[in-house]
């Protein structure tokens, strides 16, 4: 009987992977509210395993195209980290092949707030780990129908007034 319950709790200890420290942050944009917003960001995992990590961005309510990029540099195994994934509000952000080079890019995304990203990665290497990523948002109004409308009626004169001109 204890021989099974041994067994049993050895199989348990070797089915669950190591996971690092799981971090949420908060992360206030700054800009002019009417034009663009901007922040950057990092998170330093002091432990080896998978994280999964949650980046809130303020202020966000509305519609925006945003851009973002995630970088990593692991020179060492004790300081490499994997991205697995990344996303804004599932928009996901394009990764690079895993190497000791690594990073992550959305361009131009229309995305409706509040913002917030997730991402999941590795931390390689032994138990004490010190490994980092950065990243940088930029998020910027959506333009409404109405300003596409005043466009088009714009170059609509536009248009009007060089024929005029050219018949006379």
């Amino acid at each position: 009987m204890k021989l099974s319950a041994i067994a049993l709790a050895a199989a348990l200890l070797a089915s669950t992977g190591a996971y690092a420290d799981d971090l949420t942050s908060n992360v206030n944009l700054a800009g002019d509210a009417a034009d663009i917003l901007t922040a950057s960001f990092g998170v330093t995992h002091l432990e080896s395993g998978e994280f999964y990590d949650t980046f809130n961005f303020s202020p966000t309510y509305g519609d925006w195209m945003v851009d973002s990029s995630l970088i990593t540099i692991g020179f060492r195994p004790e300081s490499d980290i994997d991205f697995l994934s990344a996303e804004i509000n599932n928009h996901f952000l394009t990764l690079s092949p895993i190497g000791a080079h690594e990073y992550a890019l959305m361009l131009q995304e229309p995305i409706t707030g509040p913002l917030v990203m997730h991402v999941y990665g590795r931390v390689n290497g032994m138990m004490d780990a010190s490994a980092s990523y950065a990243g940088t948002i930029n998020i910027m109004p959506v333009p409404e129908p109405a300003t596409y409308g005043m466009l088009m009626g714009g170059l609509g004169v536009l248009a009007w007034l060089a024929r005029r001109r050219k018949a006379d």
